[in-house]
């Protein structure tokens, strides 16, 4: 199948969520050409070639550039379309090599022949032109005042050469007009000055050259002649394909790690097979192998292994390039990439180069494959494979995010754990996962979290989990630590208050309420941190830890049973408001305002809630005996659901995390009370029996996740009040037990935390 050139080409591999990026051409734009040698002598009528090397923006070669050539002094010399270069008469020449804008000099002596000739003054001498002389100089206008050499100080090695520029400066260090110059060499047995500017060191010491202007303006430059460590800048290796060129380096640490020309050195490969390398040390890959690429010069000798890999065709990249990578400040991000070859194989030795267009935006670090983000704007990230044009961008914006965690409270038992989840957010849109979160807790003895964001319960009590992003956003979850099993009991007086115990520790309870009123009809909110609970004829709803009470219902009638809706948003209740003795189903919005009556008629009572909050079970005697009822959350569409009939009544539902229901069955069997607790489920109308037992049961109530019963009742034969007891469901459990009273106290049906 034939693909389409550019950004189109892109391929998705199914499967592997990487984008395989084949090759395509992109030019290198050219920041510099160099001519070598700088400057030569020629006699009449000899010829000589000159070679232009073009280099980009990080000083390498590049290899395939069209370079158009000319003389300044046809009648002195001139250059062919190859640099090869012929003397013609006496004088200066100036040759050019340009690639695009760039440009790039060599001077050229003829000597030993006829002075050059003009029409109309035939055999007349012309005096040699300036241009020599003014050979490098930047253009300007005005009048200089200052003269300076560039570099303003030259480090040579004995017997290399560097080419000098004047530079002729008005007084607001712009340039001037460029001014004809004299070269001097103050210490000529050091280094040594042509008339262009071509410094040759001679001999170890410190000389000196000197420019001198016409007017009278000079400068000089201090020219230091060491011999110096040379070496590669590139390192002990590079890798390359077959095709593809790389360029090495030879700096000198010592002096700044300034450039070798790479002319003054002599270049070669020890296996032209696998790499071959030009006069200009580019390196290009012939065949897969390894090979050795030395360089010498000075007195030295380096070498740099050559491995040559297979030829790279696709990259696959990590995550798409496609799509615009969302950060936040501070915020990280993981970018992987690799060559493959075109049977899509990996290309393990193939080198990839990653930067950023604007490091001050993000940054990327190779070794770990991670972008950080540093301040709001827009950036790119680029990844380049070995040979032009294969490479990937993705475009990156950095915005200023909050963190919202996927929980802001929860109520958890000692020892119980919760992960809670970070999402980065710009604005009211989730950006993706948060990463690189620092997690504390203010109180860690109430609860720990980890470096993942779990928290984990410890004592009671009530504490907050901080997460805070890189930039110093926070996200909060408030925690509250809490026994599994909430209790109305009046072991604390003739009132009943609210006491809390774990499953393993049933003779241990702690208060929870600190009232003077008396609580009842406990039921946690979906998250567990709160306690919704009936009290002088209202219903209030308090913090896990019983902390900030709120009433959340008033009028004249008996306000019980509360239950809350999943989304938290209202609670429904029992009341008999409407009428003296006949309870109703009634909702109530926490927001405030009126409760909203759902059932009408005969008596409903003891409503649940299942977990989607579509659907509310409750047990109505509207048909002349007591069963389970359904109707949607609004009121509509009631139905019967369990047909009991004679001597038993369904009662009391209650439904459990996984959606089915639980509800009690009493009545009359063989002239005893028999009491049976049913599990359905709605779906398929299929009832069985959860567990026998000999109590006679007046209401009962079962863990969210169906793992443990409470029953309220009394053994029979048995006077006095009932008990409570706790019965484990799970596989081995043992039968019900009674939780420890102490005097005369009262018990009534716990709630369960979730």
């Amino acid at each position: 199948m034939a693909l389409p050139c550019g950004a189109s080409r892109v391929l998705w591999a199914v499967g592997l969520g990487v984008a395989l990026v084949p090759q395509t051409t992109h030019a290198q734009n050219v920041s510099e050409v160099q001519v070598a040698p700088p400057s030569i002598t020629l006699k009449a009528g000899e010829r000589m070639g000159l070679l232009a090397t073009a280099f980009d923006r990080a000083g390498n070669v590049i290899p395939t550039v069209r370079v158009l050539w000319s003389s300044n002094n046809l009648q002195v010399a001139k250059v062919d379309n190859n640099g090869t270069v012929t003397g013609l008469a006496n004088g200066v020449a100036i040759i050019d090599a340009r690639v695009g804008s760039k440009r790039g000099t060599a001077a050229v002596q003829v000597v030993g022949g006829s002075p050059p000739t003009t029409a109309g003054n035939t055999g007349a001498q012309n005096p040699p032109p300036a241009d020599g002389s003014l050979a490098g100089q930047p253009a300007g206008t005005g009048v200089a005042s200052v003269l300076r050499i560039e570099p303003s100080t030259i480090y040579l090695q004995p017997s290399e050469n560097i080419r000098a520029s004047p530079r002729a400066l008005k007084d607001d260090g712009t340039a001037a007009a460029p001014l004809g110059v004299t070269w001097k060499s103050l210490r000529p047995e050091i280094a040594s000055v042509d008339g262009n500017g071509v410094v040759v060191a001679l001999s170890p010491g410190q000389g000196t050259i000197e420019i001198t202007s016409a007017g009278g303006l000079t400068a000089t430059a201090p020219v230091v002649v060491q011999q110096a460590d040379l070496a590669v800048r590139e390192g002990a290796a590079i890798a390359v394909g077959p095709g593809v060129s790389d360029t090495l380096h030879v700096v000198v640490p010592t002096q700044g790690a300034r450039g070798v020309s790479p002319l003054t050195l002599q270049w070669n490969s020890a296996d032209p097979n696998v790499a071959r390398v030009s006069l200009t040390g580019v390196v290009t890959g012939v065949a897969p192998g390894r090979t050795t690429v030395t360089v010498s010069g000075f007195l030295q000798t380096k070498s740099v292994d050559v491995i040559v890999h297979r030829p790279v065709e696709l990259l696959a990249v990590r995550p798409r390039w496609q799509d615009e990578v969302l950060l936040p400040i501070q915020g990280t991000g993981k970018f992987e990439a690799q060559a493959l070859a075109a049977d899509r194989t990996p290309v393990a030795d193939a080198p990839l180069q990653w930067s950023v267009a604007d490091t001050a935006v993000a940054s990327y670090d190779v070794a770990s494959g991670t972008l950080t983000a540093r301040k709001s704007g827009q950036t790119q990230l680029i990844v380049h494979g070995p040979g032009a044009g294969l490479a990937v961008t993705w475009n990156v914006r950095v915005i200023a995010a909050g963190v919202r965690l996927s929980v802001a409270r929860v109520g958890l038992p000692p020892s119980r754990r919760i992960a809670v989840r970070a999402t980065y957010m710009d604005s009211t849109t989730a950006i993706g996962p948060a990463t690189g979160l620092t997690w504390t807790s203010e109180n860690p003895q109430v609860a720990q979290v980890n470096d993942s964001g779990i928290i984990t319960a410890g004592s009671y009590g009530r504490t907050r989990a901080v997460a805070t992003a890189p930039g110093g956003k926070r996200g909060t979850v408030d925690v509250f630590v809490q026994g599994e099993i909430v209790m109305p009991s009046t072991r604390a007086g003739s009132r009943f208050q609210l006491f809390a115990a774990e499953r393993g520790s049933l003779s241990q309870w702690r208060r929870v309420s600190d009232d003077t009123l008396s609580a009842t009809d406990p039921a946690f909110s979906p998250d567990g941190s709160r306690i919704a609970f009936a009290a002088a004829r209202g219903i209030y709803v308090m913090d896990a830890d019983g902390g900030n009470p709120l009433r959340v219902t008033t009028g004249s009638g008996n306000d019980n049973r509360p239950q809350f809706l999943p989304d938290l948003s209202s609670i429904i209740f029992q009341s008999d408001r409407s009428g003296p003795g006949i309870p109703q189903i009634w909702m109530q919005s926490l927001a405030g305002g009126a409760p909203v009556q759902l059932t009408q008629g005969s008596g409903s009572m003891q409503p649940t809630v299942s977990p989607d909050g579509e659907i509310i079970a409750f047990a109505s005697t509207r048909d002349g005996t007591t069963n389970i009822w359904l109707m949607a959350k609004d009121g509509s569409n009631q139905r019967e659901f369990t047909r009991s009939s004679g001597n038993f009544k369904s009662l009391a539902p209650r439904f459990l995390r996984d959606g089915s229901l639980y509800y009690l069955v009493q009545g009359k069997e063989g002239g005893r009370t028999v009491a049976q607790i049913m599990r359905a489920e709605l779906t398929t109308g299929k009832v069985t029996p959860v567990t026998g037992t000999e109590l006679s049961i007046s209401d009962f109530s079962v863990s969210p996740a169906g793992d443990l019963l409470a029953l309220l009742g009394t053994p029979p034969q048995t006077k006095g009040p009932a008990r409570l007891y706790i019965q484990a469901l799970t596989s081995g459990g043992s039968g019900a037990v009674a939780v420890p009273t102490t005097g005369a106290e009262q018990q009534l049906i716990p709630a369960f935390m979730p």
